[in-house]
């Protein structure tokens, strides 16, 4: 259909096999959010990401379990999903000889009741408990974790990190860390977008800014390359540094970007 390039998908079980038909008819792909690192690790020319990678990503979270929560038990869930599992197993490396951990497991996305899966991660007696998944499962199992007096640190990442997770689980979110980018706030590379994103639209998303720079460096590249061609555009976004709302993007020969910042964010009176 004429199609020039993409920005998406939004999670690496779509983005995946998406970019499989993307590779064949050489249509230059950028993901704002999906931070499986097969995504990438493909060799496809193709294939880009504006976000970090889950291994990045646990890495930050494993160091604040161990470095600022002291945990020593630590249990691990996960929704099934390429993201979830991925994502919970590049944290259950990253704590290897660092902390002990005490339960391990998965639920089914889209499950209503976690408390069977909850009791059992109780009795593990973890200091922090930690979710590689979606918001609306983690939004469930800290409600239901706290009507089971399981009060230990819960932990999580981006898939969890929307203002639904806050609105779903209520004062059971109190205290949760997750690791997700910089405040866009402080940063000043932002600023003429939120002005603008909020004027028209209201509060801006997890991955409006991710999906807004990516869309502004498929749309230079093609200007650079002065054609969409699609080879030819992937050449001019492998080579060059890009101008965003987070500042310089540029990518590896992998199509990762070079600079990948996460932070940990804790919930604090709603």
């Amino acid at each position: 259909e004429g199609v020039a390039g993409v920005v998406g998908h939004f999670n690496t079980s779509c983005t995946i096999p998406a970019s499989d038909v993307y590779f064949q008819a050489s249509i230059p792909m950028i993901t704002p959010s999906s931070t499986n690192p097969q995504v990438t690790l493909r060799g496809y020319p193709n294939v880009f990401r504006v976000c970090g990678t889950d291994d990045q990503q646990a890495r930050v979270a494993a160091r604040f379990t161990v470095e600022t929560a002291k945990a020593k038990r630590v249990a691990i869930l996960h929704d099934n999903t390429t993201y979830g599992k991925g994502f919970a197993d590049f944290y259950k490396a990253a704590l290897e000889g660092k902390a002990e951990v005490t339960y391990y497991g998965g639920i089914v996305q889209g499950d209503l009741d976690f408390k069977a899966t909850l009791a059992a991660v109780k009795d593990a007696r973890p200091d922090c408990w930690f979710f590689g998944g979606m918001y609306p499962e983690a939004a469930k199992l800290v409600k239901q974790a706290r009507e089971l007096g399981l009060t230990a640190t819960f932990l999580s990442g981006d898939g969890t990190f929307d203002p639904e997770f806050l609105k779903i689980a209520g004062r059971a979110s109190e205290g949760a860390i997750l690791t997700f980018g910089p405040d866009l706030e402080r940063l000043p590379t932002a600023r003429a977008f939120l002005e603008a994103y909020h004027k028209k639209y209201g509060p801006h998303g997890a991955y409006s800014v991710y999906s807004y720079d990516a869309a502004n460096v498929l749309l230079a590249g093609m200007a650079e390359a002065k054609t969409t061609d699609g080879e030819k555009v992937c050449a001019v976004l492998r080579a060059r540094e890009h101008e965003g709302a987070f500042g310089k993007i540029a990518f590896d020969q992998k199509g990762d970007v070079k600079l990948a910042p996460y932070i940990c964010w804790k919930v604090v009176d709603g």
